[in-house]
């Protein structure tokens, strides 16, 4: 297709590929920065609201502006570019839904409207699930280890939280449990995302390269569940 565009309308999609390009890597930059901030300020103080605030709307734009970044390897000739895109576009909504869930668990447990979860709540995780299911069949076809391995991830995260929002009583233990594992997630997304960004330079690896996206998943998975365990100890004495 882009053999058809006039030179002006080929510098003009660079121009702007640049531009988007920019623009996800400074708010990216932004994210890593914070991402600090509510993990170690007190647990819903001031600091920590604000703060995660600040990076779940980062998180959100870099889960937009990575979409068309992504497209773009759609329409390689490459098949294992397009796969790799695919995943992206995967791992995009995986960080998305693990955002709104974060958020959502939360406000649900204040008493907002939807507490009974509903489909603004049900939608996103049936939605995570299926493309989940999809890049399953694309990994066992294309023999990837990497897309079977999340594709997994993201089909448990996804059966998860429908659960969460199917069941007739939650707690306000369960919500607090829930929203460290879903921030969690969004957290070593963004861990992953510098990995992978760096991975040329720092690691001399390619950026695909399986070990690189699992090492931060599983020390990001162990650290999730030594934290929510710690947490539902905490509550279940009464502690704040």
């Amino acid at each position: 297709m882009d053999r058809h565009l006039r030179p002006g309308d080929r510098g003009r999609e660079a121009q702007e590929g640049a531009l988007l390009r920019w623009l996800h890597i400074a708010v990216g930059a932004l994210a890593f920065a914070v991402v600090s901030i509510p993990l170690l300020a007190r647990k819903g103080g001031r600091v920590h609201m604000c703060a995660g605030s600040v990076y779940v709307y980062a998180m959100a734009v870099l889960a937009v502006t990575g979409v068309p970044l992504a497209a773009r390897g759609l329409a390689h000739e490459d098949p294992v570019r397009r796969a790799n895109a695919l995943f992206l576009f995967f791992i995009a909504l995986l960080a998305a839904d693990s955002a709104w869930m974060g958020v959502g668990v939360l406000r649900a447990a204040k008493g907002s409207s939807a507490a009974r979860g509903g489909p603004v709540r049900i939608g996103p995780p049936a939605v995570l699930l299926l493309a989940a299911l999809c890049l399953l069949v694309l990994g066992i076809l294309g023999g990837s280890v990497l897309h079977v391995s999340f594709a997994l991830l993201g089909a448990t995260l996804a059966t998860g939280r429908l659960a969460y929002w199917l069941r007739s009583t939650r707690t306000r233990a369960d919500a607090i449990v829930m929203h460290i594992g879903a921030m969690g997630v969004l957290c070593i997304t963004t861990l992953t995302a510098f990995v992978i960004t760096n991975a040329r330079h720092v690691f001399h690896a390619r950026p695909f390269t399986l070990v690189l996206w699992i090492a931060p998943t599983v020390l990001g998975a162990a650290v999730i569940g030594l934290s929510q365990r710690a947490w539902r100890a905490r509550l279940a004495r009464g502690e704040p």
